[in-house]
């Protein structure tokens, strides 16, 4: 979604340990302790990385572990039988995947790179370990779990909402993603393309360029290229619904 989006100061090539890793705030709850920090870093694999259009991993591949991204971008895509792929949720650094392929012990979605992007794994052999070991961890990742959950049942009820709505949350949720890594919430370089953002979205291609002109000539927004800046963030948050008009 963002290029280079990694925090302030951090550099994606070196082999950082969790423990001092400025995106440990990002991927782990702030109530995981130093001490189960430090034994997750243990066995972490760390500094791996894809160039765009990459798999993590594969729908129907092997439940390997859990993984997190330190840089770039990522895309969870599901497969129906006819082949047809849907863009489900976007991942951005310090973010966690994997969990959908936790109960069945195969993936049931892929993971595929939007850019260059770094990312670390949790070997799925040392997960029952570390969460036996980590009562904080394992709560840690049922919540991940149960967040994803939220996330499917979230995506169905926009599929209902107009197409500006789902649009303007989409562009707003992007603003916040990109503040809680520590850079401007206002503008921001899109990775997906507009074809990409309409299967999210589940809108059309021409929808999507169509709502993006028709913000851009409200001056609600400019897009260049796939640079994107909000000239208004009140207004899409009153044309999300998420702020009374």
């Amino acid at each position: 979604m963002f290029s280079n989006t990694f925090l302030p100061n951090y550099d994606p090539g070196q082999k950082v340990a969790c423990d001092v890793c400025n995106l440990t705030r990002l991927c782990l709850n702030p109530d995981v302790p130093p001490d189960e920090i430090s034994q997750l870093s243990r066995v972490v694999r760390r500094n791996r990385t894809l160039q765009r259009g990459q798999y993590i991993y594969h729908a129907g591949d092997r439940f390997t572990g859990i993984f997190a991204l330190k840089s770039g971008s990522a895309k969870l895509v599901y497969t129906d039988r006819l082949g047809c792929d849907t863009v489900i949720s976007v991942l951005l650094p310090g973010e966690l995947q994997g969990f959908d392929g936790m109960a069945s012990g195969q993936y049931l979605c892929s993971l595929v790179t939007l850019e260059t992007s770094s990312y670390c794994e949790l070997p799925a052999h040392e997960l029952s370990q570390v969460t036996q070991d980590a009562p904080n961890l394992q709560r840690l990742f049922q919540q991940k779990t149960c967040e994803m959950l939220n996330g499917f049942i979230e995506r169905i009820a926009n599929a209902q909402r107009p197409a500006e709505e789902r649009l303007a949350n989409f562009l707003l949720d992007l603003a916040q993603r990109h503040m809680e890594r520590g850079f401007s919430a206002e503008q921001y370089h899109l990775s997906l393309t507009r074809q990409e953002i309409g299967n999210h979205l589940g809108l059309a291609l021409e929808t999507v360029s169509r709502l993006l002109g028709k913000l851009e000539c409200a001056n609600m927004i400019r897009v260049q290229g796939k640079h994107i800046q909000l000239l208004d963030m009140p207004g899409l948050g009153r044309l999300s619904g998420k702020i009374p008009s």
